[in-house]
């Protein structure tokens, strides 16, 4: 079982369900003494909103930071901008990490 770890905004993750790069564009409180929840898109622009912190281990493959700074308004403004691409680079970025990620994998079997 894969360790546990708390996800940022800008984290670029694998969800396998829909063979996909997402990035964590925002987090949120659970309660006190639980980790925090994320909110994820995926590159095809869909919002899949949350996932707790064990959903999350359980469903999101991290692969690394992508540079991605974001401020999270709403989810119309999410949608504006990623029609203007303010996401782009940070996708780009989240599919060479996951490149490399197989990649590794690859050379070592």
């Amino acid at each position: 079982m894969p360790q546990s770890q708390d996800l940022v905004v800008g984290e670029a993750v694998y969800y396998a369900r829909e063979r996909a790069v997402g990035l964590i564009y925002t987090t949120y409180e659970r309660g006190r003494h639980e980790r925090p929840g994320v909110q994820l898109l995926l590159s095809d622009g869909r919002d899949l909103s949350g996932f707790s912190a064990e959903e999350a281990d359980q469903f999101l493959q991290p692969l690394g930071d992508t540079g991605l700074r974001y401020e999270f308004a709403n989810v119309g403004q999410l949608a504006r901008d990623y029609q203007r691409g303010v996401f782009g680079q940070a996708f780009h970025n989240a599919r060479v990490l996951l490149l490399a990620r197989e990649l590794a994998s690859s050379s070592t079997r």
